[in-house]
Parts: structure tokens; sequence; C-alpha cells
């Protein structure tokens, strides 16, 4: 069964805090070390999943559950 995007991206960015060590990470982190994951568990169906990503980026921010910290893609985990 494959999962939603936002859920296996929330997963994701609390596998890379983790790993950070802090509620910081970056999108480029998510791409390097969270897509093949990502990719693995919600079975993608468009050829551009770095993009699907930002997509959910974004609607995680306009929950509140993340924030955008500049335009460099540095975020901060709220939840």
């Amino acid at each position: 069964m494959t999962r939603r995007w936002i859920d296996a991206l929330r997963d994701a960015i609390t596998r890379q805090c983790i790993l950070n060590g802090s509620n910081y990470f970056t999108r480029q982190q998510l791409i390097k070390r969270q897509l093949d994951q990502i990719v693995q568990e919600v079975d993608p169906k468009g050829p551009t999943p770095h993009q699907s990503l930002s997509y959910y980026l974004q609607k995680l921010r306009d929950l509140g559950e993340i924030c955008f910290l500049d335009n460099k893609g540095n975020y901060k985990r709220i939840i």
C-alpha cells in the first residue's frame, strides 16, 4: 500500500531533523538524503518527484508545521 506524499514527507523531515540534531533542515538535504525513500513509499506517477517535494513543503508550511526561513531552502520544523 502506498502512502500519501504529505505523510511520507512529514516522516522524512523527522528523520532528517534527527540526523541534523536540530529542528532545522534544508530542501536540498531532503532531496539528497530522503527523496529515494519517499519515492519508494508514495510510488509517484510524475517524472519530477523533487517538484512534488517542494509542493508538499509549501503545504506543510501553510499548515504551520514548518516555517520557511529564507530563499535558500532553509526550514524549521515547528511540531
